[in-house]
């Protein structure tokens, strides 16, 4: 009886490292910022673009990605410039109090900055009233930050690859 309780417990304590190995795995794939999508891209080539794992650049806890080594020193000169608003979130959601993944492939850039949005209709909506949209956001981004994450949406199980 004791030895078959000494190979459970064995059986557990095996178990349970594969399990938290797992984690560990998908929480490091978790830190690649925008899905592994180049963040100047949109400002320099005006369309997104997977980034290159040779280009990377850990920042404010996150690894960001990019196309090129020109992409990666002007992201490293002016960080904050090419950053996506809200930390990645959806500003439209944002703006409504929520917290919802911002899709890297759903973007807009208005007065120079980047916005991801969790659904394909974000970015018109914001085209029609961009300073309503980000006084709203500005205004609830405090308490919104402080959310906890929803359920990680299919489109953001894995980090983009290099088409």
């Amino acid at each position: 009886m004791k030895h078959l309780r000494n190979v459970a417990m064995l059986a557990l304590l095996a178990a349970g490292i594969l399990l938290g190995a797992n984690t560990a795995t998908r929480a490091g794939e978790a830190a690649v910022a925008l899905k592994g999508y180049d963040p100047v891209a949109y400002f320099t080539d005006k369309h997104p673009m997977v980034g290159d794992p040779q280009y990377q650049y850990e920042w404010d806890g996150a690894v960001y990605r990019f196309a090129s080594a020109e992409h990666l020193a002007l992201f490293k000169s002016d960080p904050d410039r090419y950053l996506p608003q809200y930390k990645n979130w959806c500003a439209a959601s944002v703006a409504k109090g929520e917290k919802v993944y911002g899709n890297p492939e759903w973007w807009l850039v208005v007065d120079g900055r980047l916005y991801l949005f969790g659904q394909p209709i974000g970015p018109g909506l914001m085209s029609k009233d961009p300073a309503t949209m980000r006084s709203q956001a500005d205004e609830n981004w405090s308490e919104v930050s402080h959310l906890p994450a929803p359920p990680l949406p299919e489109y953001m199980r894995s980090t983009g690859e290099r088409r």
